[in-house]
């Protein structure tokens, strides 16, 4: 009985020591909302915190071809969409800028090129907070085109308002959406 005691340990033993590591399924990345604040009315700074279990996150500036080739969604991984707050419909609307619009045609959407994120560790998965610096020209990434300052819809767009982002990993994974609460500036 005694032997066949230690037999079992060690069958149980080199079972787990045979164990395989797994890689995880590839999966979507996560985000939260993490602050937003001005300095004035037209340059902020907004962030975000994401987990991304395949842990592949950001582009390089030399990937521009293939998924993510110029007017493709993988051209871009971040994606803001800006609404206002419309006195007159008691509720947030989609703010259109009169400038450039993005690869969606979709004026009401800022577009971002997140840096590649270079992960070096065993784990792959990532986790961390990305930091945006808008440019001064009106609430909108540093890499986005800009022919002109937008002007808001009514007197309180630009005082009063929210907006709504997600990402993409770099297999064109589709995070979850996030809306951020509503902001009020004196701008």
């Amino acid at each position: 009985m005694k032997k066949l005691f230690c037999f079992s340990v060690v069958l149980v033993l080199v079972f787990y020591a045979c164990k395989k590591e797994t890689t995880p399924a590839p999966a979507p990345p996560i985000i939260t909302f993490g602050s937003f604040t001005t300095s004035d009315a037209y340059t902020g700074v907004f962030t975000f915190n994401f987990s991304d279990a395949d842990g592949d996150i950001g582009l390089n500036p030399s990937d521009t071809s293939g998924p993510y080739a110029t007017n493709t969604v993988g051209y871009y991984d971040f994606y803001m969409r800006y609404y206002c707050w419309s006195p007159h419909a008691n509720k947030y609307i989609t703010y259109y800028f009169p400038f450039g619009s993005n690869l969606l045609t979709d004026s009401a959407i800022l577009t971002y090129r997140i840096p590649f994120v270079t992960n070096n560790t065993k784990n792959k998965g990532l986790n961390g907070q990305i930091i945006i610096n808008f440019d001064g020209t009106g609430y909108k990434p540093p890499d986005q085109p800009i022919t002109i300052t937008p002007t808001p819809p009514n007197s309180d767009s630009l005082h009063h308002f929210r907006f709504e982002f997600w990402i993409y990993d770099r297999a064109l994974h589709k995070s979850n959406v996030v809306t951020t609460p509503g902001f009020v500036t004196p701008y």
